[in-house]
């Protein structure tokens, strides 16, 4: 079976995946713009997009995990996949009227748009408007690094997502069931057409999930 996998802002490559990994050795895993060795620029969603939809054209489906999802929700514009699963997607433009996707963007879209901030504020900020709490300073090169990255990827429900195109698009969406703002994107892709499945306990790691893999094996199959 050969799919596509569309990592988010956290493990790359393969690593993101360990067991689709696995579960389908015959899957590419591209490392997306602005992660690995590349220093994260401005237009990096956009080139992710257009590296999956060159890359998923020829494939059995393309997979998308959190921010990942919203490349591939646009790649699926640019060229129809076979099949589009997304994971956990952070497609708040899709639900951005309801509650508590409203609610997240309110918290965080002022810290996005605040060019003061420097990446250790940035990021600081960033984690206390998402978490609840402060995380303290960011010192590692590892996490200044994710805090660029993250500001100059932009929020994403900044990146258009044409509905019409997802509609389109045969698709599953899979959901851990622990969080509002995720379940609000679920429903807002089953209003277009999307098939949704939720594999609680694994909280936004759905991909650890024991039956993420067979639920994906089993819609492509279905196709």
């Amino acid at each position: 079976m050969r799919l596509v996998f569309a990592h988010g802002s956290g493990h790359v490559g393969r690593q993101a995946f360990p067991e689709q990994a696995e579960a389908f050795p015959d899957a590419r895993f591209p490392v997306l713009p602005g992660y690995g060795d590349d220093a994260p620029a401005v237009g990096d969603v956009a080139a992710a997009a257009h590296l999956l939809a060159l890359e998923a054209a020829e494939a059995d489906g393309l997979v998308g995990y959190s921010f990942g999802g919203v490349s591939a929700a646009i790649a699926a514009c640019m060229e129809q996949p076979a099949a589009l699963v997304l994971i956990e997607p952070a497609l708040f433009q899709l639900s951005r009227e309801q509650p508590a996707s409203a609610a997240l963007i309110a918290r965080l879209e002022p810290i996005y748009l605040d060019a003061a901030l420097t990446d250790e504020r940035f990021g600081r900020s960033f984690l206390r408007a998402l978490q609840g709490e402060d995380p303290g300073p960011l010192v590692t090169p590892d996490a200044l690094s994710w805090s660029r990255r993250t500001r100059l990827h932009g929020a994403p429900w900044r990146h258009r997502v044409d509905p019409d195109c997802i509609a389109e698009t045969r698709t599953l969406v899979l959901s851990g069931g622990w969080n509002d703002e995720y379940e609000e994107v679920a429903a807002s892709l089953v209003e277009l057409g999307a098939e949704h499945v939720v594999l609680a306990g694994h909280g936004h790691r759905v991909i650890d999930h024991p039956e993420c893999s067979e639920r994906i094996r089993a819609f492509i199959d279905a196709g």
